[in-house]
């Protein structure tokens, strides 16, 4: 399944978290292609989630600002938290398997 639009902001997004990076820098770490990047990242400064920086040897940098890290651990979140609702189900049917086996060795114990 390829990535939603929210998983690219999200690796945009992680990838300005350590420091501010270039264009080339944030395309490979988010693993885009430069083009789809430019305007991912417009959307981002434009929503003030992520400020663009010119460096004193001229060099645009792109960095994460404050509002763009809030985002940033709420998306992280909520993926974590998506992940774990599909594995309680799989905890829960080992519980129940789990109840049943020990049920049974109890039953072939007394016996």
């Amino acid at each position: 399944m390829p990535p939603s639009k929210l998983d690219k902001y999200l690796s945009i997004l992680e990838a300005l978290v350590l420091r501010p990076q270039t264009l080339d820098n944030i395309a490979h770490r988010a693993n885009m292609e430069r083009n789809a990047l430019k305007r991912y990242l417009g959307f981002l400064v434009s929503n003030s989630l992520v400020e663009k920086r010119r460096l004193s040897d001229n060099r645009m940098v792109y960095a994460i600002n404050e509002r763009g890290l809030s985002v940033f651990k709420t998306l992280r979140t909520l993926k974590y938290l998506e992940k774990l609702k599909k594995t309680l189900p799989i905890v829960e049917e080992a519980r129940e398997i789990s109840s049943v086996l020990t049920k049974h060795y109890r039953e072939l114990k007394e016996e």
